[in-house]
């Protein structure tokens, strides 16, 4: 038997609606049939007050299938043969209603998708371990996968799997998001339409490992994936050395770009500086290195920091350990709750305590002026760092924003000293 359009897209339905059944899961089947209305919202042209032509096909049609044993029709009353009321999928006939449709069911589905995490699982990162037995425990009991993860597209679902394993593979660099695509996919632009997705199920199930409140910007570059492998631009009194040879920082300016690598490899020599600033945007970052005192080591951070950039702060703050010298550590941000918890993430994750500069509430009221406007969805989110006891120093100026509804951007700021 042919299925007509019509007839593929009522079994299509009907099939729909007996695997979202609450007790589509269980073997025991109760007495409620899997129905179907056959009413003006799903087909208009059916109820049309001076064309009878599509409902007179669509009731041949149905007829055919319920000659078939796939369905069975209920009428309308003193309607017989003329007006469909309902329409009831024959729970009997299901494996020949999927044989004339080519599709699978869920449950077997579902069995195909377990056994294809079940392999996956078995070379996860530790990071993925929880995921995987959440994704488990839904397959195992025929319940809803997160939207990204459709059991009927196995090789999708491959290159996703594929694509968070990719993410929590250790790599000491960083590494260009078009060159992941290919080395995964062979096609440069595969990751871009999977990124969103990715993101979405580590938010979900990876919390504890990547910061769940990141942009997908920052949680990739936690990982070291990036657009393209980026500079950490710096500049003051710093000496350093590399297997290349040594390096004087005050010999470059305005700044000094180093690759990841270099970083990464570098030795500290000497640092007379008198205090390390990280500043958060780039223009802002060089407003200060123009205007502050020479004796700052000043890092751009490039909004939310990475590893390459805590490992060399790190390696700062050791050199001054080594040298029994006390350098305080600042951080200069934008006056918004984004500022403040890369500040707090920052601090957190570095374990070195940063002074956080020019984000007070002297500074605050001065360029009130030069503000944005924020609405109560954000003054919400704002008012719940006020909760966490971790950011006491940015309570004055966050109940500030509270009352003016106003955040700052650094580039506003006019720097004094």
């Amino acid at each position: 038997m042919k299925l007509s359009s019509i007839q593929a897209e009522v079994l299509n339905t009907l099939l729909d609606r007996y695997e979202k059944r609450s007790d589509y899961s269980s073997n025991q089947k109760n007495s409620r049939r899997t129905l179907l209305k056959v009413d003006a919202a799903r087909f208009p042209d059916y109820h049309h007050p001076s064309d009878a032509t599509f409902r007179r096909t669509f009731n041949a049609e149905m007829k055919q299938l319920e000659r078939g044993g796939l369905i069975m029709l209920d009428w309308q009353r003193f309607s017989e043969n003329e007006y469909l009321q309902r329409i009831a999928l024959n729970d009997s006939a299901l494996s020949e209603v999927y044989r004339l449709l080519g599709r699978r069911s869920k449950r077997d589905l579902y069995r195909s998708a377990a056994l294809l995490f079940e392999q996956w699982s078995k070379s996860a990162p530790p990071e993925l371990d929880y995921f995987y037995k959440k994704m488990l425990n839904k397959l195992d009991n025929l319940e809803a996968l997160p939207a990204p993860l459709k059991p009927e597209r196995s090789e999708e679902l491959k290159e996703l799997l594929a694509g968070l394993h990719a993410i929590f593979e250790p790599r000491s660099g960083e590494l260009a998001r078009r060159l992941l695509s290919v080395r995964l996919y062979g096609d440069s632009k595969r990751w871009q339409a999977l990124e969103r997705h990715l993101v979405a199920i580590i938010k979900e199930y990876c919390p504890g490992e990547i910061d769940s409140a990141g942009e997908a910007n920052e949680i990739l570059a936690e990982r070291g994936i990036v657009d393209n492998p980026g500079q950490i631009n710096l500049a003051g009194p710093l000496v350093f050395s590399t297997a290349a040879g040594q390096v004087n920082l005050e010999f470059f300016y305005p700044d000094l770009g180093l690759s990841t690598e270099m970083a990464a490899d570098l030795i500290i020599e000497d640092c007379p500086a008198d205090a390390v600033v990280t500043v958060e945007n780039k223009t802002s970052f060089y407003h200060y290195i123009r205007t502050a005192p020479s004796s700052h080591l000043v890092i751009y951070l490039g909004g939310y920091h990475n590893p390459p950039r805590r490992k060399l702060l790190e390696k700062l703050d050791r050199y001054f350990g080594s040298q029994s010298r006390r350098v305080p550590f600042y951080h200069w941000g934008d006056l918004d709750y984004g500022g403040i918890t890369i500040w707090q993430n920052l601090t957190e994750k570095s374990g070195i305590y940063f002074k956080p500069l020019y984000m007070d509430e002297e500074t605050y009221l001065k360029h009130l002026s030069y503000g944005q406007p924020v609405d109560e969805r954000y003054c919400r989110k704002l008012a719940l760092l006020l909760d966490n006891p971790g950011l006491e120093v940015f309570h004055p100026l966050i109940r500030l924003m509270l009352k003016h509804k106003v955040r700052i951007e650094q580039e506003a700021v006019e720097l004094s000293y």
